[in-house]
């Protein structure tokens, strides 16, 4: 994830997020270098559908480990019907001073991460190798806005 170059892990090493580990000291330690209280996580996979909330939740796992505390959202399967709900728990964590990530899917399938990345302070693009075409991409990164976003996410695929 780097803010002008992407990072690169593998899909396995999600549950093995700890403090100790350089990939994931990286992901945090290049996060924690932008003002945020909200960040959006934008991506998805075929071959791996739990791959960005597997990322969410090994970020949750540092922040606790390092005495903080960030809120983990599975926003993928968000409808219409579901956005304002959801922007309204988003604000309600930032209103208390919380951090939450916001996992969302692409915005070729699914329209509603538009309005909610763009209500939320940052954004990172998950990119899974074999899969998120380059097409897909960038329809993300400029529907949401080019300057919501810190960098990228390079996944992958499991062994």
């Amino acid at each position: 994830m780097n803010v002008r170059g992407p990072l690169e892990v593998s899909a396995g090493a999600f549950a093995a997020a700890n403090t100790g580990d350089p990939v994931w000291q990286r992901l945090w330690l290049r996060c924690q270098q932008h003002d945020w209280n909200s960040l959006a996580l934008v991506g998805s996979s075929k071959r791996d559908p739990d791959g960005m909330l597997e990322i969410a939740n090994g970020m949750a796992r540092l922040a606790a480990e390092l005495g903080q505390e960030l809120i983990v959202i599975d926003a993928r399967d968000m409808g219409l019907k579901d956005l304002p709900r959801v922007q309204e728990q988003v604000r309600n964590l930032t209103n208390r001073s919380k951090r939450c990530v916001v996992v969302l899917r692409l915005v070729s399938e699914n329209a509603t991460t538009v309005p909610l990345a763009q209500g939320l302070d940052a954004a990172l693009l998950g990119v899974f190798i074999g899969e998120t075409t380059s097409v897909g991409a960038t329809r993300s990164i400029e529907e949401v806005g080019r300057s919501k976003f810190l960098g990228s996410i390079v996944i992958a695929p499991k062994r």
